[in-house]
C-alpha cells in the first residue's frame, strides 16, 4: 500500500497539471480571439481611446487658430479686419450675396497670408510604428475583452478544491471583482478628459509657440496605466472580503480603524499616474466610499463563517 500511495498521488498531481494546462490553453485561445476582434475594429476602438486627448487638442487648436487669425487681421486692410474677425458668422442663413462676397474676400486673404504656427497632432517616428501601435493596442484591448472568460477558467480550476462553504464567498467575489474592475476603468476614462486639459495647460508656461507632437503609443500606454491603477485600486472591497474570510479583518475593526481607510484612499490618489487634482479626487472619494461600503460585505462573510461553524 505504501508503494502504491505515492504513485496515486503522482497521478493525481499529473491530472491536476493536465487540467491546469487545459485551462491555460483555453485562456490563450480567448486572448488570441480577443486580439483578432480588437484588430478588426481598431478604427473605432482607437477613436474611442484617443477621444480624451483629441478633444483637448481640438480645443487648443481652435484657440490658437483664433489667435493667429486675430494677429493676421491686424495686418489686413481696414475694410477686411471686421470680416476676418467675424468668420464664419453671417446674419442670414443662407448668407446673402453681399455677406458671401465679404466672407469670400476674408477667406481669400487668410489663405494668401497663412499663419506660421504649426498645430498639435500625433506623430510617428518610424515607418513600422503604425503597425506596431495597432498590434499592441489590439492585444491589450483583446485581453480586456476576454478577461471575464479568463477569470472563469481560473475559477473552474480552483472550484473543485473548495468545500461548499468556501465556494459561497467566491461566487460573490468573482462577479464583484469584475464589476469593480469595469467601474474603475470607466472612471479612469472619464478622468482622462480632465487630466488632458490639466497637462496641456502647462504648454502656456513655455516660450510660444509651444506645441504637442504626441506619440500615440505613449498616450495609449498612459491611458492603460490609468485604467489599471483605478481597476486595481477599486478591488479594495474584494481584498477586504478575502482578509475577512482569512480572519485578519472584522467589520467592527473596519469602523474602528477608519483612519486606515482615509490613508489608503489618499495614497491611492497620490500614486495615480496622472496626479492632477481631478484624477486625485476621482480616486480618493470613490475609494473612501468603497472602504466604508466594505463593512456590509465583511459582515456578510462573517455570517457565512458563523453559519459554517454551526453546521
Amino acid at each position: 500500500m505504501s508503494a502504491i500511495a505515492p504513485h496515486d498521488k503522482r497521478m493525481e498531481l499529473t491530472e491536476h497539471l493536465g487540467e491546469l494546462r487545459t485551462h491555460i490553453i483555453k485562456s490563450i485561445w480567448y486572448l488570441i480571439l480577443g486580439a483578432v476582434i480588437a484588430y478588426q475594429f481598431f478604427g473605432p476602438l482607437y477613436g474611442f481611446l484617443y477621444r480624451p486627448l483629441e478633444k483637448e487638442m481640438y480645443r487648443l487648436n481652435e484657440v490658437r487658430i483664433r489667435k493667429q487669425v486675430e494677429q493676421q487681421a491686424l495686418k489686413a486692410p481696414e475694410k477686411l479686419r471686421h470680416d476676418i474677425l467675424t468668420i464664419p458668422h453671417a446674419t442670414h442663413d443662407p448668407p446673402t450675396m453681399e455677406e458671401f462676397n465679404r466672407l469670400a474676400d476674408a477667406l481669400a486673404w487668410i489663405r494668401e497670408h497663412p499663419a506660421a504656427t504649426p498645430l498639435m497632432s500625433t506623430i510617428f517616428r518610424s515607418f513600422y510604428e503604425p503597425f506596431m501601435v495597432q498590434l499592441k493596442i489590439s492585444m491589450i484591448v483583446g485581453l480586456l475583452l476576454v478577461l471575464p472568460l479568463v477569470m472563469w477558467e481560473f475559477t473552474k480550476f480552483i472550484l473543485p478544491a473548495l468545500t461548499p462553504q468556501e465556494r459561497k464567498p467566491l461566487r460573490m467575489l468573482v462577479p464583484l471583482s469584475a464589476l469593480l474592475l469595469a467601474f474603475g476603468v470607466v472612471i479612469a476614462y472619464v478622468t482622462m478628459f480632465y487630466a488632458m486639459g490639466w497637462f496641456l495647460s502647462y504648454l502656456d508656461n513655455f516660450p510660444q509657440p509651444a506645441i504637442l507632437m504626441q506619440d500615440p503609443a505613449d498616450y495609449v500606454l498612459f491611458l492603460l496605466k490609468m485604467m489599471a491603477a483605478f481597476g486595481i485600486a477599486f478591488q479594495l472591497p474584494v481584498v477586504l472580503m478575502g482578509l475577512a474570510y482569512a480572519g485578519l479583518v472584522t467589520s467592527k475593526g473596519l469602523i474602528k480603524q477608519w483612519r486606515w481607510g482615509v490613508v489608503i484612499s489618499v495614497l491611492g490618489g497620490v500614486f495615480t499616474p496622472a496626479n492632477d487634482p481631478m484624477s486625485w479626487a476621482l480616486m480618493v472619494f470613490p475609494l473612501l466610499g468603497l472602504y466604508f461600503g466594505s463593512y456590509f460585505l465583511v459582515r456578510y462573510v462573517e455570517k457565512i463563517k458563523a453559519k459554517a461553524k454551526k453546521d
